[in-house]
């Protein structure tokens, strides 16, 4: 199935199908499993994206969705930023959107959270001053039924977004080609951020090229987000891989579950959503001083050359 008959047959049949029993219903089947998988499989680098699809908890959603989640910024649509497909409340036309998560913010803002997704929309619309026939910038028409619901928020915080009237669908070709250049507008909006929280750039990062800057707080980001941190010490344990320091040894208590972790890919390989995330191979715990060394050195990929080289004598 290509993407577009996936998503016509969403948009032919989901106001219908809400009539129907929604236990085990085929169609929000189909939007969990069969449309996320169908847009992995277009994304090539599956490790970098999380995609999920939504009908629903226990009951119809009015709007449903298939969120595409860059990893390093959210594994969840209610933070940070994402591509998702957001059917209209009527059926009536589909949007592709880069959006903002709405729950945390909401709970930040409260009523004004609405006016805080502008900003934020508008924010996000300098740092890109991305262009292109049919593009719509800001809050879209999702046609939700009640003020404040998810739906009616998930229009407030559109930044850019297509829209694909039902009924009337570009060709697959199309779709597939707006899908790919979101792709790279959204990796484009990870690349800008600063890995700082001051938004000032780094020791590391001072005299470098804007390229090589992008590359390097790419690379920063990838090490420094926590779930995937996580993920790699859970595997690769808490003993550094070159020189074998082992803080819980050394420290005690204090130092149980400490490591860092560090992404084999050189920064200047780094090309955007080919960087690999897998905790096994693309990964390797390492003390804090031997993690900062190995930087310096032309092994950033090789740590037993690092540990040949450096440590072992």
């Amino acid at each position: 199935m290509e993407l577009r008959e996936s998503l016509v047959h969403l948009s032919d049949n989901y106001i219908e199908q809400k009539e129907e029993i929604f236990t085990g219903n085929v169609l929000a089947n189909h939007l969990r499993k069969v449309i996320p998988s169908l847009v992995a499989s277009l994304l090539g680098a599956q490790d970098r994206y999380y995609v999920k699809g939504s009908a629903g908890q226990s009951n119809w959603a009015n709007i449903p969705w298939i969120a595409i989640m860059d990893l390093t910024i959210t594994k969840s649509p209610q933070n940070g930023f994402y591509l998702v497909y957001l059917l209209r409340e009527d059926g009536k036309g589909l949007y592709l959107s880069l959006n903002q998560g709405v729950t945390d913010l909401k709970k930040k803002y409260g009523r004004s959270v609405s006016r805080a997704l502008e900003i934020s929309g508008s924010d996000f619309r300098e740092q890109l001053k991305y262009s292109k026939n049919g593009l719509i910038e800001g809050p879209i028409d999702l046609a939700a039924s009640q003020k404040g619901s998810l739906g009616n928020l998930y229009e407030h915080g559109a930044i850019y977004s297509l829209y694909y009237e039902s009924g009337n669908f570009p060709d697959n070709e199309t779709l597939e080609n707006d899908l790919e250049e979101f792709i790279t507008l959204y990796l484009q909006l990870v690349l800008n951020l600063s890995v700082g929280s001051s938004g000032q750039a780094e020791d590391d990062e001072m005299g470098l090229s804007i390229e090589d800057g992008t590359k390097l707080r790419q690379h920063k980001r990838v090490e420094r987000n926590q779930a995937l941190s996580k993920k790699v010490k859970k595997v690769q344990g808490f003993t550094c891989k070159a020189c074998g320091f082992d803080f819980e040894k050394k420290y005690g208590e204090v130092g149980k579950g400490f490591i860092e972790a560090h992404h084999l890919t050189p920064v200047s390989e780094i090309k955007g959503r080919k960087v690999g995330l897998d905790p096994v191979k693309d990964f390797a715990v390492l003390c804090s001083n031997c993690h900062r060394m190995i930087h310096k050195t032309e092994f950033v990929d090789k740590v037993e050359e690092f540990r040949t080289s450096y440590i072992v004598s």
